[in-house]
């Protein structure tokens, strides 16, 4: 009776380690452009409330996320809690290779803004574009 149990449990282990490997895979990305993405870049009035929730939630910290409708995909870039007023994020790249979306951004101050004292802001960036059924990532 035991070596049954013995066997059987080792047979469901054996299975489930197999599944698991079965669904594993090692894709490699490429990176050669295939185009620039169109994208418009969208204050908190233009976004999903639960897209609006997520960035509050995570905005002291610095954060990369998508967030995906039916229609659109969204990607956010925050750099977290900064002791000054004077910056702005802005999008360098966007571009869609054969199985995934790039994007990168950049922290930059304004030149024409005074600092404050005793102030923190906390920079990010949402952009609508195309949804593509691709990973994207964050450089």
């Amino acid at each position: 009776m035991k070596r049954c149990r013995y066997i059987f449990i080792l047979t469901i282990l054996g299975v489930f380690i197999l599944s698991a490997l079965t669904g594993c895979r090692l894709e490699e990305t490429e990176e050669t452009k295939i185009k620039d993405l169109d994208y418009t870049i969208c204050d908190e009035s233009k976004l999903p409330d639960a897209l609006v929730e997520l960035i509050h939630e995570k905005r002291k910290e610095p954060f990369k996320l998508t967030y995906r409708t039916k229609d659109y995909l969204y990607i956010v870039v925050g750099y977290g809690a900064q002791d000054r007023t004077d910056l702005n994020v802005t999008m360098t790249e966007l571009y869609l290779t054969k199985n995934a979306i790039f994007v990168d951004t950049d922290l930059v101050a304004v030149e024409d803004t005074t600092l404050e004292d005793n102030l923190v802001s906390y920079p990010w960036i949402a952009v609508k574009c195309e949804l593509y059924d691709v990973e994207v990532n964050f450089r």
